[in-house]
């Protein structure tokens, strides 16, 4: 079991070895929820697939935990 300590700004580190058990970088995404008083982080994954119809690029993405589906279009329009 890690022990990690909450900053005065009310932030956390993650210890390299659970980040690199969860190939977690800089730009990972975690979901964050309290759960019979527990707090649980899980790694945001997505599946995205880039799709042509009649000559327009679609795509079909599957997340693996609950993100606003407006930051993910806004993520992969540009």
């Amino acid at each position: 079991m890690e022990v990690i300590t909450v900053t005065k700004n009310g932030q956390i580190t993650l210890p390299e070895n659970l980040r690199q058990q969860l190939r977690l970088n800089e730009e990972s995404k975690l979901s964050l929820k309290i759960e019979a008083g527990r707090l649980i982080l899980t790694p945001i994954t997505e599946d995205v697939e880039l799709l042509e119809e009649d000559g327009i690029l679609t795509f079909s993405a599957t997340l693996t935990a609950d993100e606003d589906i407006n930051t993910l279009i806004e993520k992969l329009r540009y």
